[in-house]
């Protein structure tokens, strides 16, 4: 069992807050140059009695002075061998754009693993696995068209951060992580056994409504879309109805 007043749990771990004794966990995993802070302000209904955990990888807020991973496929080991402990309780798994890439990797590790596996799986802004990309590569781009791709992602955000000196100072992170989803090679295996919910926004400019659709073919049970505004970091601006949907998926 887990400590009531734990925080971190390794390096890869963060408590946010939830209940003590927990009947459910929420583990989030960041996007792109993003880190688990993010989800510190997240919170759950207290009838779920819900605890939330968000993934930190290196390079990123206490990590810092580590080298970013640039393959998915090492990333989600790691991940996997983190949250294994906290598969104590039912756990559902959430991604936004590269979260969710490295959330169904996870999900698909963990079920190798044979032990026991997350209940639910919630993908955000991140096309199904399998399709191809269509848009051009971000990673290898230079610094103004970097930027320039960023503000584009952005979109209508009046919280994503646009501060042209802090940006260019995470520029080798975010080149990193995008370089995780650029390079990602999908293998093709059986769909997971579990239900699986997809947040999307209709004004994506990075993701199409119906490559979130084609996320269906990834699970055995139900796959729900839920559409959002708000381009392609809608998950900022509409953190309310974000976790409005997350309970409702999970009280089911």
């Amino acid at each position: 069992m887990l400590s009531e007043t734990e925080v971190f749990r390794g390096p890869w771990l963060r408590r946010c807050g939830g209940a003590p004794r927990p009947t459910l966990r929420l583990i989030c995993l960041p996007y792109a140059g993003a880190g688990a802070s993010m989800f510190g302000e997240w919170r759950l209904p207290g009838d779920l009695e819900a605890e939330i955990w968000a993934v930190q990888p290196p390079g990123r807020e206490q990590r810092w002075s580590e080298p970013p991973i640039r393959r998915a496929d090492l990333l989600a080991e790691h991940i996997a061998q983190a949250v294994r402990p906290l598969l104590d309780v039912p756990c559902a798994v959430f991604g936004h754009s590269m979260g969710a890439l490295l959330a169904f990797e996870v999900c698909r590790r963990l079920r190798r693993s044979g032990g026991p596996q997350p209940v639910r799986l919630i993908v955000s802004g991140h096309r199904a696995p399998h399709l191809p990309p269509w848009r051009p590569e971000a990673s290898t781009l230079t610094d103004e068209g970097l930027l320039a791709r960023l503000d584009e992602m952005a979109g209508p955000s009046v919280t994503v951060l646009r501060d042209r000196a802090l940006l260019l100072a995470m520029a080798p992170l975010i080149r990193a992580d995008l370089e995780v989803c650029e390079r990602y090679v999908y293998l093709d295996e059986p769909p997971l056994d579990l239900p699986l919910t997809c947040l999307a926004a209709t004004d994506d400019p990075e993701v199409r409504l119906d490559e979130m659709v084609a996320w269906r073919h990834h699970t055995t049970r139900e796959c729900g879309v839920r559409p959002f505004t708000g381009g392609h970091l809608f998950l900022r601006d509409r953190i309310g109805a974000v976790l409005e949907h997350v309970a409702e998926d999970l009280a089911a």
